[in-house]
């Protein structure tokens, strides 16, 4: 049987100074990951990529995370009374890869500290929210999107940062800069941490009923055989979505930039359109899931990227397309959060936090990191004119995944403490 651990009282005051802590915190990691996509045209003109060596960029991140997300789900679970301790680390580590990105002299070398960098931020995702879903069981659905929209803010903040800071850095200074910022950020987080007693007594009590390895891996199984099917569906949706995120950031850049001819200080200012809405419309997102079921808000947000996505690609260059983008943004960020707490709804009580969001992120970060090479092929074949009616098929075929989620709409409901 399952045994429940979930701190007994509400949070206090401290605490969700704590909680604010690990999700602005979440900002950096955001802030430098998609300060990459505007800096990524330049790299492609210095080191004269083409179109498959850019996409193997992308999916290299994305792999890269894909693979020791689904990994460190499950060693997060296993140290969960360390989990305080691999946030700090993961928060150096990304800090420490994207200095090595600058410092690399060639483009094999910055794969790999790319890879650095992807591997410490997915470990920090599984980690940062697992907490937060237990200390905020009645209110999950909202933490996970406000925690989404802390993401949004450096999504937004990154590119225009860059495209700013492009004019007056090299590229390789702008990342130098990530590790010192990195530890400034993890002391910021220790300090608080360190005064929260619900995220302090979480590890405490983890450390009480920890089970061994055996142990472990039959609550796993038995979690995904009791929901086998919901689960698979919402591994599904998150993949196919993928297929569509990971070549939008990477491609409409390079869009923008080959396409229209537009300056990084352009592209910054699109990108952060692509991201800024989501840090309003999440929190409102995932507010709504908490009192409606997960299923129908998501439903709302893929049907508007398929109907967005379709009006960019007949829109055009000019001030409708730069309209259209900001609008995406509203919808770009709902549905991944939202599947989130979904499994996590079903996997509550279980302790199991860290390996159903390491299973569910290493689908997501695997297919999102397909989606940037395939996006390369479909450029390289029809043109730039196709990443948005690519987009907007990709949506559409994880709406129709979603509709086979009907039979269990209120699986989340109804499990949500």
């Amino acid at each position: 049987m399952a045994t429940a651990t979930q701190v007994s009282t509400e949070p206090e005051v401290r605490d969700h100074v704590a909680a604010g802590a690990i999700i602005t915190s979440h900002t950096l990691q955001h802030l430098y990951g998609h300060a990459f996509w505007v800096i990524l045209p330049t790299i492609y003109a210095a080191l004269g990529l083409n179109p498959i060596t850019a996409g193997l960029v992308g999916t290299v991140r994305q792999v890269g995370s894909g693979v020791s997300s689904t990994v460190g789900g499950f060693l997060v679970d296993r140290l969960q009374h360390r989990r305080l301790l691999i946030l700090y680390l993961s928060l150096t580590a990304m800090g420490l890869g994207y200095f090595l990105v600058g410092a690399a002299p060639t483009y094999v070398l910055i794969l790999g500290a790319l890879m650095v960098a992807s591997i410490a931020g997915s470990i920090w995702h599984p980690t940062a929210r697992g907490l937060l879903s237990q200390i905020y069981p009645r209110r999950r659905g909202f933490m996970i999107t406000v925690d989404r929209s802390a993401g949004s803010i450096g999504d937004s903040a990154g590119p225009l940062l860059a495209g700013f800071l492009l004019a007056y850095l090299l590229w390789q200074q702008i990342f130098l800069a990530a590790f010192p910022l990195a530890l400034i950020f993890m002391f910021f987080l220790w300090t608080l941490l360190r005064r929260s007693e619900a995220f302090q007594n979480v590890g405490a009590r983890s450390r009480g009923e920890s089970r061994p390895i055996g142990a472990q891996l039959r609550e796993i199984k038995g979690l995904f055989k009791e929901n086998s099917r919901i689960l698979t569906l919402l591994i599904l949706i998150k993949a196919v979505a993928g297929f569509g995120q990971g070549g939008l950031f990477l491609w409409l850049p390079l869009y923008l930039s080959e396409q229209l001819g537009m300056s990084e200080i352009g592209i910054g200012f699109h990108l952060a359109l692509l991201t800024a809405m989501g840090t309003i419309t999440n929190p409102a997102f995932g507010y709504l899931s908490d009192r409606i079921g997960r299923m129908p808000v998501i439903v709302i947000a893929l049907t508007a990227k398929v109907a967005i996505a379709v009006l960019l690609a007949l829109s055009g260059a000019g001030a409708m397309f730069t309209l259209l983008v900001a609008v995406m943004g509203a919808f770009n960020f709902v549905v991944n959060p939202l599947v989130q707490t979904w499994a996590l709804d079903i996997a509550h009580g279980r302790r199991l936090e860290g390996s159903t969001l390491g299973v569910l992120d290493g689908a997501n970060f695997i297919f999102t990191g397909i989606g940037p090479l395939l996006v390369g092929v479909v450029v390289a074949t029809w043109g730039f004119e196709s990443l948005f009616w690519y987009i907007a098929a990709i949506s559409a075929a994880a709406l129709v995944v979603v509709m086979f989620t009907l039979p269990f709409a209120r699986a989340g409901w109804q499990s949500r403490m």
